[in-house]
């Protein structure tokens, strides 16, 4: 059964009694271009475009509330006209193929007169600013590496058979976007360290922070919106060094290098990367 959660309210597909839903409107699907196509004036058909940019996405959807009084059918739709009313939300469909999800702002959820009965009906209107869904936070796990470290080393003179030695670390994460749209990775830098500096490993593009980072703090980096906060407070994007953004395209893998100054504790590089879709 396909159900629609948008901030705190789940709509079901069906039901007897709460909210439930119908007419879901362009969830899925690609918006329209941006780029406006030029036509030649002295030849058949346009000029060729290198790109296309798309649109931010309209959704809407019908919902229809089965209570017990006309009390509880204001009540719901006091709680829906409350969702959204303050700042964007997340909207999340489950199917069963499983969970996707959007940052939306809810335009409009309008409320038709229940007439004294106990069902209640609603309109509801949402602008996703980023056209495309993605795997929901809580699905995806962070993957961690620390700083590299070598290994034991082959001693020599060597003797046959070779046993080569255990040890050392890669300092190396890899994240895979399994969708089918690009989508941008995010990082988690654990203290302590005076500098850091994320590698990709394919491509050599880096990001790096000239910031002492204490053991015991963290700094999140995000990659889409080119921010990076310590501790969930304060900015510290100004710190960010090289700013060589890069997305990871649909289907593919990106390896990433974690390299650290002065390290105290155990400072780690956390990464995860949420498949995307049109």
């Amino acid at each position: 059964m396909t159900t629609l959660q948008v901030g705190p309210i789940t709509f079901a597909e069906t039901g007897s009694t709460g909210w439930v839903f119908s007419d879901l409107i362009d969830w899925f699907g690609l918006t329209d271009n941006k780029e406006e196509a030029e036509e030649r004036p002295q030849g058949h058909g346009a000029f060729a475009t290198a790109k296309a940019l798309r649109t931010s996405r309209a959704i809407s959807f019908n919902a229809s509330y089965l209570g017990s009084t006309e009390e509880e059918i204001e009540d719901a739709y006091d709680t829906l006209a409350a969702v959204g009313a303050e700042g964007p939300v997340d909207a999340i469909v489950t199917t069963s193929r499983g969970r996707s999800g959007r940052r939306v702002n809810v335009q409009v959820s309008s409320a038709a007169d229940h007439h004294g009965r106990s069902t209640g009906k609603a309109a509801v209107d949402m602008i996703a600013a980023d056209p495309r869904r993605y795997q929901v936070d809580a699905d995806v796990p962070w993957i961690w590496a620390s700083p590299p470290t070598a290994g034991a080393g082959l001693v020599w003179p060597a003797v046959w058979p070779l046993i080569w030695p255990g040890g050392g670390t890669s300092g190396r994460i890899t994240l895979t976007n399994s969708g089918k749209a690009p989508s941008a990775p995010m990082f988690r830098l654990l203290g302590g360290f005076s500098s850091a500096l994320i590698t990709t490993v394919e491509t050599g593009a880096r990001i790096g922070l000239d910031r002492l980072v204490p053991s015991g703090s963290f700094v999140d980096i995000d990659t889409e919106q080119h921010r990076a906060t310590i501790d969930d407070q304060s900015d510290v994007s100004r710190w960010l060094r090289w700013r060589e953004w890069a997305l990871i395209p649909a289907g593919e893998s990106r390896s990433y290098q974690f390299d650290v100054s002065a390290p105290v504790g155990t400072p780690m590089l956390g990464g995860r990367v949420l498949a995307a879709w049109w």
